[in-house]
Formats: structure tokens, sequence, C-alpha cells
């Protein structure tokens, strides 16, 4: 693969919140699974599992607890908006992929070293390396998490997932719907503002910290609230 095809398949993986019914084929799934397990982690424990669902009822379940999950922290937090646009729309896609972590292999993580955060950032790792194989097959994806212990325990109770495991990541697959995701006005604003990439020349520094590249505090602020999917300041 040429870099220009790399390029390209790394800026067509975005994240959809609408999704045909068509199913994905098995034979393309296990690619996409395939691609999954094949990333760097740490102290190479591969401590990814996947559970795939396709069951309705089951999605629906799935997505009722995520839903209420965000709703109550956006009660207690109401500038917590833009994941909550993402988690009604989990049970139409025709995959839902659980991603869970094993928290014994952090026995081959050092002592001193964080654990949980090394876990979470392998399977951060594996989870954007589906997507691009998702992607690479017209397939669309998005990223959903737990938010609170008590929705792990439901998913977990759910799946008949052991204890042991991680259950916060949870990617929905499938074909976009184009047509209805770019109808859809409520969602319009956090798709736009998702697209935008900062330049390179913003972020590279060489040798030491370019300080003439340094953002002031309202330059964040004018960030947050015209380029991200926040529609809410979080800053003050």
């Amino acid at each position: 693969m040429s870099y220009d095809d790399f390029l390209e398949l790394v800026k067509k993986r975005r994240s959809f919140r609408r999704f045909k019914s068509d199913p994905v084929p098995r034979e393309i799934l296990e690619k996409v699974l395939e691609a999954a397990r094949h990333p760097p982690s740490a102290g190479n424990s591969q401590p990814w599992e996947f559970i795939v669902v396709q069951d309705v009822a089951t999605k629906k379940s799935i997505t009722q607890s995520i839903t209420s999950g965000y709703k109550k922290i956006r009660k207690a937090d109401p500038t917590m908006y833009w994941a909550v646009a993402v988690q009604p729309h989990l049970s139409t896609a025709p995959v839902l992929i659980v991603v869970c972590g094993d928290r014994r292999l952090q026995q081959t993580y050092p002592a001193h070293l964080p654990g949980e955060v090394l876990l979470r950032q392998s399977l951060a790792i594996s989870i954007y390396t589906l997507q691009l194989a998702a992607a690479s097959f017209g397939l669309a994806t998005a990223w959903a998490t737990m938010q609170t212990e008590s929705r792990e325990t439901q998913i977990r109770k759910l799946l008949g997932i052991p204890e042991v495991y991680t259950v916060d990541h949870i990617v929905p697959l499938g074909y976009p719907d184009e047509e209805r995701e770019n109808s859809d006005k409520a969602l319009r604003p956090v798709r736009e503002r998702a697209s935008f990439r900062r330049e390179l020349a913003e972020i590279v520094h060489y040798e030491h910290y370019d300080m003439g590249k340094f953002r002031s505090d309202e330059k964040i602020k004018e960030f947050i609230w015209s380029k991200t999917v926040t529609r809410i300041p979080r800053i003050k």
C-alpha cells in the first residue's frame, strides 16, 4: 500500500451514527476482527476479546443501558452533551462489537507502571485498527463507552462476561446511511466539527517547543467551541 492510499483510508474513517439495515457479511466481519488482533499492546499482553452482538433485542437492551447512563451524567453536568448523540443509534447498527479487556494480563506490565491505563491504551489501539479495517470495506463505525460501573455491570450480566474483564468499549458496525446522516439536523453540528483537523504546521515542533505556536487560553476556548464535537464550552 502506498502512503497516499493509507492516508486516504485514515481520512475515510469517521464516526457515523446512522446505519443501513443491510447485514455485514460474516467473511468481512471476520476480516475486520482479524485486523483488530494484530496491533501492538503493552507487554504484548493482547488483552482484547470481542463479543459480536447481532440479536435485535440484545442490541436494544445494550443501547437502553448506555443511554440511561448518559442521561444521568448529563443531568448532573449539563455541559456533558456531545456523546449523548451517539448512543440512541447504537441499536440501529446491524452489529455491535463489545470490546473486553482481561485485567489479569496486567501482570505482564512492570509493577511501577499504571496497569489499568496500559490495558485501556492497548484496547484503544485495537479498536482504532478495527475501525480502519472497517473503513477499508466501506463500513461505518463509531466509538461508545461505558460511563459508570453500574452500566458496565449491566452489560456484563446481559452478555455473561466474567468479572475479570473490563467492559467499557462498544463499536457499532454497519454500512453508513449517508442520506439520514446528512439530513439529521440535530447531529449535523457534531459531524461538521468532528471532520476538522488541525494543520500539521500547527502541531509539529522540531528540537524544542516552539512558543510561537502556543495557544492562549482564549484560543483554546475558541477552538473547543468552534472546532470540536463539544457543543457547550466546558472551560469557563
